[in-house]
């Protein structure tokens, strides 16, 4: 299941230039959020938006901010954790993340 999560954070990444490395062993993964790829700059704003958005549509996650770190989620689902259940978790993901990328364009013009 570590694989099968892997490879649907790393399709998102594809889809979303916010994610700036997906990282971790098992099902451990950290997903880094990032104003720029290149320079790596964290975006803590995105990461806390979209984090409450994960919570209101029912995935709970949490995402580290610090400066010298970053914003990184940390997923850890239980290793009981069925295809389904991530694929669900996925499109959660996606979902939150899509919508609060165009709040933040929305108030920054950006």
């Amino acid at each position: 299941m570590g694989d099968y999560l892997a490879s649907r954070l790393v399709e998102l990444q594809s889809r979303h230039e916010e994610i700036g490395d997906v990282r971790g062993m098992g099902l451990l993964r950290g997903i880094e959020l990032v104003k720029n790829r290149e320079t790596r700059e964290p975006w803590h704003d995105l990461g806390a938006l979209t984090t409450a958005r994960c919570l209101e549509l029912g995935l709970s996650m949490n995402i580290r901010r610090r400066p010298e770190r970053g914003s990184v989620w940390r997923i850890a689902p239980p290793l009981t954790v069925a295809r389904p259940d991530i694929d669900l978790a996925v499109t959660i993901f996606d979902q939150a993340l899509t919508e609060m990328k165009a709040v933040v364009a929305k108030r920054t013009g950006r």
